[in-house]
């Protein structure tokens, strides 16, 4: 759309008229100087609007601030918003999305219409919750052992929400699937630095693998939006195996028979067991105990065989006479099965092989002690060496060699403690050494005695040998230090600590006795000095000692004793026990009146002892003191410090009592309360004030002189000197009379017949001691008594009523009292005299009408006595009025105390008085009659009496001590309306010591172990009392059946054990305890305990003997009586019961297990013994259990003697030996054990084993005696994997040693001992970043030397893998790419590569890989969005920065460098103003600006990466909107016409002038800059006055006789504000037209002409000429219009030759083509003689194709009209171009017939113009 080129000119006047316009104006940037700053600034008008995203299309985001006139764009136009040019209304064009955003916002600048300001506008889209939360992954597997604890915590990638705030995922994550039997739960813990949670998966209990080794969850996630949104994460998890379940047999027992003469390598049985775990966890090894030499079993397939002939005890011989079937003889034996895992699982079965069917005398040994009737062998630790012990006698029936015997001690004295010296009858045990109880307090020594017989026969006995003690130990603390913590509140008797030492010794040696060393100095502590038990002896205060520190003694009871020392360190906590303390309960301070607020009046410090909240004081005011002193005072709650919280007083309150509380922080709370005695001091701040002020008085002229006239009264509220006032008679009284400065008093100085006046007047003045003076003198009047004159008052007196003023309302002044008139007529004065001092009333001086000048109050006062006096003249008289105030109902009752505590016991009687409520009424009569009444008073508790306001107890107290009853009670008074308040009270139930203890059971029965330990707490009985305090706290006390002093109970009720129970000694107690209160007089309870004593199998059964020998004859039948075993143990029931038994590994023999008969089952042998045992006696060892729990045992050696060359070699029992071992085997480890027999006895039976062949490496060693072959060396089956040994046993014959040899094959298993090794070289590889997902990029092998799965690689990636972008092919190696790759985001990838082989355990090697991604130019440089305008200075220096723009290219290197360059300019591309620096992006001035040729700039800049090669370069727009700022560097122009006609008809003057023209000046400039004023400067300023601001010249006054022309002299100036003012001059003719019509006569009554546009200025276009007579004429122009429209001065004329000419550059595309020009002809002088003519001239197009589609270019004869009309194309348009152009032209027009656009163009080459 186009509008006509007066529309613009006209808008710019308006501009130019109106100033800046509406809204803010600019703001003028500071000059920084070119060479630091930027010549620019940003916007500074912004606006914040905002809109909920997902908002539908066309909705209203807001309004921008606009003015009136212009119109509004946006800069760069966004496609989600539009803007509306005139409101400023921006709404969006598109749905938005916040989170498709790069930040929440638009950043948008607005651009106004001419003159040009930007609007940043930042649109802020505020989040919906229109996302749900995502995890990174949908599903992740995860897996936990399933040994993990409870509470096993693993970190999950927690949820993210692309909303934000609230809508943004919130900390509610659930397990809302799959978590069967609640394994799991999750765990969000905070993150410190305030970003994502983190979210643990945790077990909550026991996994178990077995039961279920796969769990599937399903976690939900939840934002905080309305409603909420919700997303899922799948959780696989694995629970992974350990060893935690044992092999299983199929049979807990397995049973066989057996021919007992078997050989040697018999299969016996196969037994199988199960483990339910998984790989190596459930791999299965058997083995028998080292113990068993009879049986072998195969590690692996579990089948049992013999490894020699068996021999096998009878069992479960319960016939007397034994037979094949009733005692059977029989080996049980346990195998064992053991898994492979880690930790190693047993598990075992029982096997029982059935087998199916002598020597005379052992030597018998027996002991003698000393003293010979001692029933053991003793020794004090201290005996020296060679001290007898005990004798040792050997008896053996046999006879000859076989009979004699040796005696020697074969163990127990391996620290040859002991020795025996043989003497003929008996051998003798000595000390050998030296001996410590301590250290070994028993010795229990194997004496072997054998025969000399061959075989010999050996017997065994033991002797045992208690050591004695001796007092060499200290008693030794269990602690070095112990601790407790106790409140300082705890009782005496309190429980502290048990202290406990042990000394090593026995006997009163190891009697222990305690003491307090030290520490105990303030005797809070006690301890019992043979338990240890601490507890407290007084009250304890934490504010005197917080820690004590005892320093505790043991000494044990030796005749030399021992010590040691402990510390028991006491923590005493503290308790609220006391108040803040005030260091001054009363404090006296002075404070000046003239102190300003916030003055210090007081520092208060109140000190707790107690620590923490108990001791933290705050401070407060007293309620009391905000009712007496209101908003007054400020206390600091912290700190104490009392202030000021507005100006005070002293005439108003001169002395304050303010009530500062200090209260802690302890529960309940404790506080005090101290008294601040402020003293306000006064300044002097008020005047003396006279009253009365006016004085009147008559003496007689004989008065003496210096009598005393009167005396004048005044008083000041100040004190002190301040207050001391001086009176000085001012003026009058011509000498007569002396005012006494300081009583006031008025003396006649002389007589007042040297007078001849009649009165005098007195002006006296008064001011104190601050020189502040009265603002008012007294006046005195003295008469001569002789001529006054009495005025009589109608009444003697009056009195009147008024009522009072309501102090609820406004007071209503200028009442009318009453009136007071004298008894004459004339002009009398009246005056209130005195009786007023705080003028409550008036007076009307003429009428003596009293009336109210103030508000009456009658509670301030209830009678005024006023004296009214009337004047006339000399004449005078006085009279008193009674005004009494009448009362209104204005005082609501107010109780005497505001706050009050009452106390009441619990046991008040009804009727009981409780308290006085008084309340006062100020009003008088009925108003301040007051009636109480209970408004709050729950269940009808309290009464009250209506008149008296006594409260009475109605009804009997239900409430329990110390709770709080409210009651409230209203005072109303009689009066109309009533008037009332309310006061509440709290009556607090005092506690009645009306409750005795009960405890909360009627009796108590308890158990307890002998073994409770001294001081350990055992029961706690609990007693209530219901009262308070002293009257509800109770002791408790054993008061009968504790004679021993066993027990004791603490001040808490626990009963604890005081002595060492015993119940062989008592096994029951009946005790009483008494539960008493504190209360005066204390009341009590008593319940009976009873204490059973638990029997604890403490005593161990015990032989009646150390050793037990029995002899047998051989050949004896089966069941043959051997002995009887005997012991004793002195607990009870079970505990007590008896049970023998013998060995399992013995089969010769049984015990009956009640009696402890021993019998034989088989008949015996001695040579055979002799021959399967290498010995001639059997001994075996018996045991006596008893029947309690743990079962106590007693275990005995039993001899039971039976009495008897190298011919044999060794014997292999099983050859070859095939055996496995794992290579992984550790150094030391079994590997097989060989068995031999030799039937042979002593050193001919002994074999040694050793390894002749096959370990030439030494992989392998033997044991030489067990023939055990173990590991000496770390096996590898990847180097050899089969060993052949060669093993040789032999005897140790002295004489010729016999042997046999055996081979052993043993395969070395594989182990998985190797892991996987990489084979390739490479750790790194380059990626670009285009690289299509699925693409190979390198393979990875690696080789493991294991065998089988051991040797099974699988390649995986364990780490680096960030956001699963790369896969790995687990068995082919080969790494391909899984997901994208953006070099922008992550520009490389260090993997871990793990190869891992499938072994148990698991071996792997991990490589780093790394990955390099390469960049491709795949990003364009990227301007931020937000926009760019900045207004800068017009005229500023070339090459000026004003802006820099910044791209960033996420892209690496070449591809990453971006340079910048300006594509467009726009306007005026062609005519670049601005460079930019394409390295820097600094945008700078390229030529010089001027705002009043371009005031806006759009760059278009434009940021290119350097990618390789050029074609893959991309790039980057951004507009940069440079908005030029006006400085006044224009001058006003005047284009208005420089000559103008008078006004024809002067006779329409008003008084106001007529207007002759507007003369305008126009200035380029904006804002004040071109604001333009105008001054007449010369010429006829009494005719003419110029309109400063709107330039119209106004003819002041009709001229009768005009001169032909007036010249004006004409000044336009600008408003500049900021810059100096410029102006222009020019000179205005005003024409005076000729009367009649006589004037110059034009030659032609019309002119025409043309002119091309561009033309200069001066361009020729027409010359007008007129004659008139003789006379020279001159020629104005006057006026030019355009399209009917006037215009500027666009034309001048020669005022002689008439020549008219251009007086601007034309252009035909802004303005019309045709102008008239109204030309005036002035003839000569004298009158005026004028005449006019229009000439028409057409602008025409010069050199242009074409011209506006809107109007024709050509044609002088032809009137376009540029809109409406209906236009028609010219009739001959190549004539009329040749006509009028006489160049090249063409037109075009709009043929309106045919609805199309028709051009024509004519050529015609002609001479140039002239």
């Amino acid at each position: 759309m186009s509008y006509p080129w007066w529309l613009f000119v006209a808008m710019l006047l308006v501009v130019g008229a109106q100033g800046p316009g509406p809204g803010p104006g600019r703001k003028r940037s500071p000059d920084y100087g070119f060479a630091t700053q930027m010549h620019s600034r940003a916007v500074d008008t912004r606006v914040t609007l905002e809109i909920l995203e997902g908002q539908p299309k066309g909705t209203i985001v807001g309004r921008i601030p606009t003015k009136f006139g212009y119109t509004y764009r946006f800069n760069e136009p966004p496609a989600e918003f539009t803007l509306e040019p005139s409101t400023g209304e921006i709404k969006t064009s598109a749905v938005l999305d916040r989170e498709a955003l790069q930040n929440n916002r638009y950043d948008l600048v607005v651009l106004s219409s001419q003159p040009t300001y930007p609007i940043e506008v930042r649109i802020v889209v505020i989040d919906i919750n229109d996302n749900p939360p995502e995890f990174p992954e949908a599903v992740i597997a995860v897996s936990f052992s399933e040994s993990a604890a409870e509470g096993t915590r693993l970190l999950l990638d927690a949820a993210s929400d692309k909303d934000e705030g609230i809508n943004g995922v919130s900390d509610d994550y659930r397990i809302i699937a799959g978590n069967k039997d609640d394994k799991f739960k999750l765990i969000v813990t905070g993150n410190p630095t305030g970003e994502t949670s983190y979210l643990h998966l945790e077990t909550t209990g026991v996994l178990d693998r077995e039961i279920q080794g796969f769990y599937v969850l399903n976690i939900s996630a939840r934002d905080g939006g309305t409603p909420p949104k919700y997303g899922y994460l799948q959780v696989n998890v694995t629970i992974l195996d350990v060893n935690d379940n044992p092999p299983i047999f199929d049979h807990s027992d397995y049973t066989v028979s057996l021919n007992e003469s078997v050989p040697p390598g018999t299969t016996v049985l196969q037994v199988m067991a199960t483990d339910i775990d998984l790989g190596d966890n459930a791999k299965i090894t058997y083995y028998l105990a080292d113990t068993e030499r009879q049986f072998t079993v195969d590690p692996e397939t579990g089948i049992i065989s013999t490894t020699e002939i068996l021999d096998c005890p009878q069992q479960n011989c319960q016939s007397a006479k034994p037979s094949s079937s009733n005692c059977p003889k029989s080996c049980v034996f346990t195998v064992f099965a053991r898994d492979h895992g880690t930790p190693r699982q047993d598990g075992r079965t029982y096997v029982t092989v059935s087998l199916v069917d002598a020597n005379d005398h052992d030597p018998i040994i027996r002991f003698r002690y000393f003293p010979p009737t001692a029933g053991v062998a003793t020794v004090d630790e201290n005996a020296g060496n060679g001290s007898v012990v005990a004798a040792v006698s050997v008896i053996d029936t046999d006879e000859g060699l076989n009979g004699e015997t040796n005696v020697r001690i074969v163990a127990g004295n391996e620290l040859n403690h002991f020795r025996l010296d043989y003497t003929p009858n008996f051998d003798i045990v000595r000390v050998n050494g030296v001996l410590d109880r301590e250290e070994i307090s028993k010795y229990n020594l194997t004496v072997v005695a054998t025969d000399k017989g061959s075989p010999p026969r050996t017997a065994t006995a033991f002797l045992i040998i208690h050591v004695n003690d001796v007092n060499d130990h200290e008693p030794v603390f269990e602690k070095s230090e112990y601790s407790a913590v106790l409140s300082e509140l705890a009782p005496p008797g309190t429980y502290v600590a048990g202290i406990t030492a042990t000394d090593e010794d026995t006997g009163v040696n190891a009697q222990i006795f305690y003491a307090i060393v030290t520490g105990n100095e303030r005797q809070w502590f006690d301890i019992n000095s043979e338990s240890g038990l601490i507890t407290t002896k007084d009250v304890l205060d934490r504010e005197i000692q917080g820690v004590v520190e005892l320093n505790i003694s043991a000494r044990d009871g030796g005749p030399n004793p021992k010590w040691a020392h402990t510390q028991l360190k006491v923590i005493i906590l503290d308790e609220n026990d006391e108040a803040p303390e005030f260091s001054q309960v009363y404090i006296n301070v002075s404070l000046s009146e003239s102190s300003s607020p916030n003055s210090l009046v007081a520092m208060l410090t109140a000190a707790d002892h107690d620590q923490g909240t108990n001791g933290s004081v705050t401070y407060t005011l007293h309620p009391i003191v905000q009712q007496r002193y209101p908003d007054t005072f400020a206390l600091d709650f912290l700190t104490g410090q009392l202030t000021t919280k507005t100006k005070l007083d002293r005439e108003k309150i001169s002395n304050y009592e303010i009530l500062v509380v200090a209260k802690d922080q302890g529960l309940p709370p404790q506080s005090s309360t101290a008294t601040v005695l402020l003293n306000i001091l006064d300044v002097n701040d008020n005047n003396p004030e006279f009253y009365p002020q006016k004085y009147f008085i008559a003496i007689p002229e004989d008065t003496k002189i210096g009598s005393s006239v009167l005396k004048l009264s005044a008083n000041d509220l100040d004190a002190g000197e301040n207050a001391m006032l001086t009176y000085k008679l001012e003026s009058g009284g011509d000498g007569l009379f002396s005012v006494d400065q300081w009583s006031g008093v008025a003396h006649l100085r002389e007589s007042l017949r040297n007078s001849p006046k009649n009165i005098f007047k007195l002006t006296v003045s008064v001011k104190d001691h601050g020189d502040k003076r009265a603002v008012e003198d007294a006046s005195v009047e003295i008469i001569r008594e002789s001529n006054l004159e009495e005025l009589i008052f109608e009444n003697y007196g009056y009195e009147f009523q008024i009522l009072e003023d309501h102090d609820a309302k406004v007071p209503n002044i200028g009442r009318e009292v009453g009136k007071v008139r004298v008894k004459m007529s004339g002009f009398v004065i009246y005056s209130i005299m005195y009786g007023d001092p705080r003028k409550r009333f008036n007076i009307d001086e003429r009428s003596g009408v009293i009336t109210t000048a103030n508000k009456i109050d009658r509670e301030e006062t209830i009678t005024y006595s006023l004296v009214v006096t009337a004047r006339s003249g000399l004449s005078y008289g006085k009279t008193t009025v009674t005004v009494n105030v009448l009362d209104l109902n204005d005082n609501k009752p107010m109780f005497l105390r505001d706050k009050e505590d009452i106390k009441l016991p619990e046991n008040a009687a009804v009727g009981q008085e409780v308290y006085l409520s008084r309340a006062v009424d100020l009003d008088s009569g009925i108003n301040s009659r007051v009636s109480y009444a209970l408004t709050y008073n729950p269940e009808e508790q309290f009464r009250i009496n209506e008149a008296t306001g006594v409260i009475y107890l109605n009804k009997p107290i239900r409430a329990e001590p110390g709770n709080i009853l409210y009651i409230e009670v209203t005072a109303t008074d009689a009066g109309e309306p009533k008037l009332f308040s309310k006061h509440s009270f709290m009556v607090t139930v005092e506690d009645v010591n009306d409750h005795t203890p009960v405890f909360d059971h009627t009796s108590y029965e308890t158990s307890l172990l002998e073994s409770t330990p001294v001081n350990e707490r055992f029961f706690a009985l609990s007693a209530s009392d219901a009262d308070l305090g002293l009257n509800g706290r109770i002791s408790y006390a054993i008061t009968e059946g504790n004679i021993e002093g066993k027990f004791g109970v603490f001040p808490d009720g626990f009963l604890y054990v005081r002595n060492t129970l015993d119940r062989e000694d008592k096994d029951y107690y009946s005790l009483t305890v008494t539960a008493k209160d504190l209360g005066n007089p204390s009341r009590s309870s008593i319940v009976p305990v009873v204490v059973h004593v638990i029997d604890e199998n403490d005593n161990s059964p015990e032989f009646t003997n150390t050793t037990f020998s029995f002899n047998i004859r051989e050949n004896e039948p089966v069941d043959s009586f051997v002995g009887k075993l005997t012991a004793n143990d002195r607990d009870i029931g079970r505990n007590a019961e008896l049970i023998f038994s013998l060995s399992l590994s013995q089969n010769d023999f049984v015990i009956d297990p009640k009696n402890g008969f021993i019998k034989t089952l088989h008949v015996f042998d001695r040579e055979e013994l002799v021959q399967n045992t290498g010995q001639n006696y059997i001994t075996f060892e018996a045991t006596v259990t008893d029947n309690g729990t743990p079962r106590l045992k007693d275990k005995v050696k039993v001899n039971v003697h039976i009495t008897d060359v190298n011919d044999n070699p060794p014997k292999f029992l099983k050859v070859p030996y095939k055996v496995q071992i794992s290579e992984g085997a550790g150094v030391g480890s079994h590997v097989v054990r060989l068995y031999t027999t030799d039937a042979d006895e002593g050193l001919n039976g002994d074999v040694f084993y050793l390894i002749e062949n096959g370990n030439d490496e030494g992989k392998f060693d033997i044991d030489e005696a067990t023939g055990q072959i173990f590991l000496a060396r770390s096996l590898d089956r990847e180097t050899i994997s089969k060993y052949t040994l060669t093993v040789i046993a032999h005897d140790a014959g002295p004489n010729n040693k016999l042997s046999s040899s055996a081979s052993v094959f043993i395969d070395v298993l594989d182990e998985n001992d190797n892991a996987p090794e990489f084979t390739q070289t490479d750790t790194r590889i380059s990626v670009i970043e285009t690289t299509l997902v699925q693409t190979d990029l390198i393979q990875f092998r690696a080789t493991d030397p294991d065998l089988g799965l051991n040797s099974e690689v699988m390649f995986s990636i364990t780490a680096g893998n960030r956001k699963d972008t790369f896969h790995i092919d687990p068995n082919t190696g080969v790494l391909c790419l899984r997901k994208p790759l953006d070099y922008e985001e992550l520009n490389g990838y260090l993997l871990n590569i793990t190869a891992m082989d499938n072994g148990n355990p698991k071996l792997s090697t991990t490589i780093s890989f790394s990955v390099s991604v390469e960049d491709a130019n795949d990003n364009p440089p990227a301007f931020p969005n937000t926009a760019i305008v900045r207004q800068i200075r017009e005229g500023i220096p070339v090459h000026t920065p004003i802006v820099t723009v910044m791209a960033e290219d996420p892209d690496s290197g070449i591809n990453g460098n971006v340079t910048y360059s300006i594509s467009r300019q726009e306007p005026s591309d062609n005519n670049r103003h601005f460079d930019i620096n394409p390295i820097t992006g600094v945008i700078h001035t390229m030529l010089p600006i001027d705002r009043e040729e371009i005031d806006t700039f759009r760059l278009t800049v434009v940021a290119t990466d350097e990618a390789i090669p050029p074609s893959t370069r991309l790039s980057a727009e951004k507009l940069v909107t440079v908005i030029v700022e006006d400085i006044n560097d224009n001058a006003p122009v005047f284009v208005s016409m420089n000559s103008a006609v008078l006004p024809a008809n002067q006779g329409s003057f008003r008084g106001r002038g007529v207007t002759v023209m507007n003369i305008f000046a126009r200035d380029l400039d904006s804002s004040t800059n071109g604001l333009v004023t105008y001054d007449l400067v010369s010429g006829n300023t009494d005719l003419f006055h110029l309109h400063r601001s709107s330039g119209a010249l106004i003819l002041k006054r009709p001229i009768l006789n005009p001169e032909p022309r007036y010249q004006l002299a004409v000044k336009a100036t600008d408003e500049a504000v900021q810059s100096e003012r410029k102006s222009t001059d020019a000179y205005i003719t005003v024409i005076a037209t000729s009367e009649g019509g006589r004037g110059p006569i034009f030659n032609s009554d019309s002119f025409a002409g043309s002119v091309y546009e561009n033309e200069p200025i001066g361009t020729s276009i027409l010359t007008v000429s007129a004659g008139f007579e003789a006379d020279d004429v001159e020629y104005y122009v006057t006026n030019i219009t355009g399209g009917d429209v006037q215009v500027d001065r666009l034309f001048d004329i020669d005022m002689k030759l008439g020549l008219l000419s251009t007086a601007a550059e034309l252009d035909r595309e802004i303005g019309v083509d045709t102008y008239e020009v109204e030309v005036y002809a002035i003839a000569g002088h004298g009158s005026p003689r004028t005449s006019s003519t229009k000439n028409l001239y057409k602008r025409l197009a010069c050199n242009e194709r074409t011209a506006s589609r809107k109007h024709w270019v050509i044609g002088s004869a032809i009137r376009i009209n540029t809109r409406g009309r209906k236009t028609r194309p010219p009739t001959d348009p190549v004539r009329e171009c040749e006509n009028l152009m006489r160049f090249r032209c063409s037109a075009i027009g709009f043929d309106t017939d045919i609805g199309e656009e028709s051009s024509y163009e004519a050529h015609k080459e002609l001479a140039a113009l002239p």
